[in-house]
């Protein structure tokens, strides 16, 4: 299914760009310069297509060419001046338009802690969080999750979990006064 409906016409736009192109290199240099630009074009057409309609490839590819980088919230005034760094190969999955902290993560839980362990200590030196704890709980389903409490100097936390699964996890980002 598609993650975002432009996803519809940029599929119909581009197999009705192919089919112009094939057509006008068929009536301008005829049915051998035809083939080599269905040869080409139609493997990067199911690509593209696969990417568009495919979520699992879509995220994945995300992952790589398009990764989130730190988490940032305007929305809440605490927050506004904190840049809370993401471990490479995540792929952003909540609202944009508000803070919504809910992210595809494409790294074990292992290199999840020790990244965390490494920048929150880092944080904590410049004085931008008070203090941090590791935590390990079960939610209400008996899933683990495994991450961080962080107090900011205001004695505010945010909570950094991760729930993961054969290498891919879900992470979530809560603000708690």
């Amino acid at each position: 299914m598609a993650g975002n409906m432009l996803y519809i016409p940029y599929s119909i736009l581009l197999v009705v760009g192919v089919i112009v192109f094939a057509v006008v290199i068929q009536l301008k240099k005829g049915k051998r310069h035809t083939r080599y630009f269905l040869m080409v074009s139609l493997p990067v057409l199911v690509i593209f297509l696969f990417y568009f309609w495919n979520s699992t490839f879509n995220n994945y590819v995300k992952s790589y060419l398009f990764p989130s980088r730190a988490f940032e919230c305007e929305y809440i005034e605490e927050l506004k001046n904190l840049a809370l760094p993401l471990p490479e190969r995540m792929v952003f999955k909540g609202k944009e338009d508000a803070c919504s902290p809910f992210y595809l993560a494409y790294v074990s839980a292992d290199d999840f802690k020790a990244f965390y362990q490494e920048q929150l200590s880092r944080m904590e030196r410049q004085g931008e969080i008070k203090n941090f704890a590791y935590v390990e709980r079960e939610d209400q389903y008996g899933a683990e999750h495994n991450g961080y409490i962080a107090e900011l100097p205001t004695g505010s936390k945010i909570e950094i979990f991760m729930r993961s699964e054969n290498n891919l996890g879900i992470m979530s980002i809560d603000y708690e006064r």
